[in-house]
């Protein structure tokens, strides 16, 4: 497997990442769908790196060395469906472009209660091992993924995912006030497909019509049950989610 590290490729990818494919050290990273070799909506994930470099004190190599660097990886590692991780820490520049599969059609997801809240803004930092954990509890469970409700009673994020529930008609997702990640799925959501932004509670997980999750990867998918509460999926989740994908597809 070929990488990118600072300024060239390389294949001694056990100095720079783990066993499990993660960099080594801490920093901050963007994963991104690719599809026929095309990155999607990479501009969406360079502003949020860019403000998140910027929050934490972190130097970003230029833009032209970025692109320069998806370029050789995508062309060393082609797949039909990948996904590409740009991973920035004090130490290296590190890209990582593998094949991504998801079979999934929708997903079955339980509940997670949080010790704390927070109205922070939250960055996209590695290690992710509280998220990755959070993700195998929930397979262990039986469930694809979480939806996190927080001290205070609010719905925040999944696991992995940001979500969106539909009550009275109208598709809301919790505010980054609740201290979630902005996912660039979810800001896409927001500006092209009229998502509302406000607090969701944890009754209206109980009375919700129809809900979906997001992620770069993922792009969205509706969800079918919530802590074994079966949610139809309409047309209305249906098609949102086909405009989601065929938005990242074409911005």
């Amino acid at each position: 497997m070929k990488i990118w590290v600072d300024h060239a490729l390389t294949d001694e990818t056990e100095q720079y990442l783990g066993a499990d494919g993660w960099p080594l050290g801490s920093g901050i990273f963007e994963t991104v769908r690719t599809e026929d070799s095309r990155p999607q909506l990479l501009s969406r994930h360079m502003r949020r790196v860019l403000l998140s470099a910027r929050h934490l004190g972190l130097s970003l190599p230029n833009e032209d060395h970025i692109l320069d660097a998806i370029e050789h990886v995508i062309g060393a590692e082609p797949h039909p469906v990948g996904r590409l991780r740009l991973s920035f820490s004090p130490d290296h520049f590190v890209v990582t472009h593998e094949a991504y599969l998801s079979k999934a059609s929708h997903l079955v997801v339980g509940t997670y209660r949080t010790a704390g809240s927070t109205s922070e803004r939250q960055h996209k930092v590695f290690p992710y091992t509280h998220h990755l954990d959070l993700l195998a509890e929930a397979t262990e469970q039986g469930v694809d993924e979480f939806i996190c409700v927080d001290e205070l009673g609010r719905v925040t994020e999944g696991a992995v995912s940001n979500v969106a529930l539909r009550i009275a008609s109208q598709w809301i997702t919790p505010p980054i006030t609740s201290g979630i990640l902005p996912g660039v799925i979810r800001a896409l959501a927001i500006e092209r497909c009229d998502f509302l932004v406000r607090e969701i509670s944890e009754n209206d997980l109980k009375s919700c019509d129809g809900a979906i999750a997001m992620s770069s990867l993922k792009i969205a998918l509706p969800i079918a049950s919530i802590d074994a509460r079966p949610i139809e999926i309409d047309s209305d989740s249906e098609q949102m989610c086909l405009k989601l994908r065929e938005l990242a597809r074409t911005l």
